[in-house]
């Protein structure tokens, strides 16, 4: 089920954007293709921050943007990271935006995708890895479901959760190359853990989650991968589906704060909502996102406004128009 288990599925350029290279209104057109978009901040829903502008950035393919979430606690400085969906639910993995390096600890939270209403958090996510002495998870960047529960990836550590109380119930620890600053469940089921690199061509590593689970083992290293793929630079989410009828296969959100492209199997980049991270997918060409772009943190350094989740209609993905940015 493109990739995903526990029927789970999993979820750009800008006219002020200074990243950009397009003249303002150079690329109008692109913003009045039809389709289910854009989205208003009024469309959004969950409860809208009390901070930031009050009107959406626009972005080219925004008019496949067909709706929005708020993420509870973006007031409370969250900045979201990783992102699935299960059965109506949205478990999203972020981090404390006060907090600086090694202090940013990991927030999971559940949410009703339907109405933004939050479930249950949890700060800090604290667990043990293998027999070594609890610790807390710093910096989640990668959320998947499947059966055995959530998993949350961040960079030295990857975590299995109940799905209930978002509590680890296991833990390994990831070896140098493999890092887990997103994740993925790929074909057949593999999992893929993949490394942010902001300059350099980075990989995903695929790992059978059948033999993690059944060995004693709680490190991973790239000894443990069925394979190993290279990625490009800013890759900060990926996800495995057919999109508009390209693919099945391998989809990269490629991002900063102020861009957002869309890399697909086909090797086509397309533009995409600016801090794109974690996708997901609740049906054919229903495509969630989650982006950082909106949260407080950088809305206060003069960010696109982003809803926090956004879904997507790509139906018409072959008609997606090229980026305007280079993350």
């Amino acid at each position: 089920m493109m990739g995903v288990r526990m029927r789970v599925v999993g979820l750009a350029a800008l006219l002020l954007a200074t990243g950009c290279t397009a003249a303002p209104g150079s690329y109008e057109h692109e913003f009045n293709t039809k389709g289910c978009g854009p989205v208003t901040y009024a469309d959004v829903r969950g409860q809208p921050p009390a901070y930031g502008a009050v009107q959406l950035a626009r972005f080219p393919n925004d008019h496949a943007m067909c709706a929005g979430r708020w993420v509870p606690g973006a007031d409370d400085w969250l900045v979201p990271q990783g992102m699935t969906i299960a059965d109506g639910t949205a478990y999203v993995a972020g981090f404390d935006g006060t907090q600086m390096g090694r202090h940013r600890l990991c927030t999971m939270q559940s949410m009703e995708l339907k109405t933004g209403e939050p479930i249950t958090s949890r700060y800090p996510v604290r667990g043990r890895v293998g027999p070594r002495l609890p610790t807390d998870c710093r910096h989640g960047g990668g959320v998947v479901a499947d059966e055995h529960g959530v998993w949350l990836a961040e960079t030295q550590r990857l975590w299995l959760l109940d799905p209930d109380t978002l509590k680890p119930t296991r833990g390994w620890a990831l070896a140098e190359p493999v890092r887990g600053s997103f994740a993925v469940f790929g074909r057949d089921g593999r999992l893929g853990l993949g490394r942010f690199r902001a300059e350099n061509p980075a990989r995903l590593w695929w790992f059978d989650v059948d033999a993690m689970l059944a060995s004693s083992a709680y490190e991973l290293d790239e000894g443990d991968a069925m394979d190993a793929v290279r990625i490009p630079p800013d890759t900060q989410g990926a996800l495995w589906a057919e999109l508009g009828g390209v693919g099945p296969g391998l989809w990269l959100a490629r991002s900063n704060t102020t861009c957002g492209v869309l890399v697909g199997p086909d090797g086509r980049s397309r533009s995409f909502v600016p801090g794109a991270e974690g996708m997901a997918l609740t049906g054919p060409n229903q495509l969630w996102v989650v982006s950082e772009s909106g949260s407080r943190l950088y809305q206060e350094k003069g960010r696109p406004m982003t809803p926090m989740l956004a879904r997507f209609d790509t139906s018409d993905m072959k008609r997606w128009a090229e980026p305007r940015c280079d993350p």
